[in-house]
């Protein structure tokens, strides 16, 4: 009696269709996964700034480039992300040492944040500078878009 109750009911909510089975998913954004590395970079040592590309320069002059994703780039699929990052690394510090931490923070928080395994990492070291420049180089910057925003 029960079973032939729930079948009717079942009937009713669906108006006599049957329900295609399809399989349950998660989707992780590439977006996500840039945000996640590009956080995850911020705990190793050596690493004065991801520095974007041509495609984020570009993509903030329209103003749709994210800041937060700017010097990652990532490919992800159902089981695996690949990700390349352009970084500025600090003078006199071990580009390989920099190399591997990275591999190995990275790898970690996005496959314990997402289930992805990470498959490559790249990094590319587009520039190198002391942290005077740096520290030069940032409040030059912040100088000239307060000038900019008194306009």
């Amino acid at each position: 009696m029960t079973d032939n109750l729930n079948k009717e009911i079942k009937k009713d909510l669906n108006d006599g269709r049957e329900l295609e089975y399809e399989e349950s998913k998660l989707i992780i954004e590439d977006k996500v996964v840039a945000k996640i590395a590009r956080i995850a970079i911020n705990q190793v040592d050596g690493i004065l700034e991801m520095k974007g590309n041509i495609a984020d320069s570009i993509g903030s002059f329209f103003g749709s480039s994210d800041r937060r994703t700017a010097g990652v780039n990532v490919e992800v699929g159902e089981r695996e992300a690949k990700i390349n990052l352009d970084v500025i690394i600090e003078y006199g510090k071990n580009a390989r040492e920099i190399f591997n931490n990275i591999q190995r923070v990275v790898s970690s928080n996005v496959r314990e944040m997402t289930g992805l395994e990470v498959v490559t990492i790249n990094v590319d070291v587009v520039d190198v500078l002391t942290r005077k420049e740096y520290q030069e180089k940032q409040q030059a910057n912040s100088d000239a878009d307060k000038k900019q925003n008194n306009y």
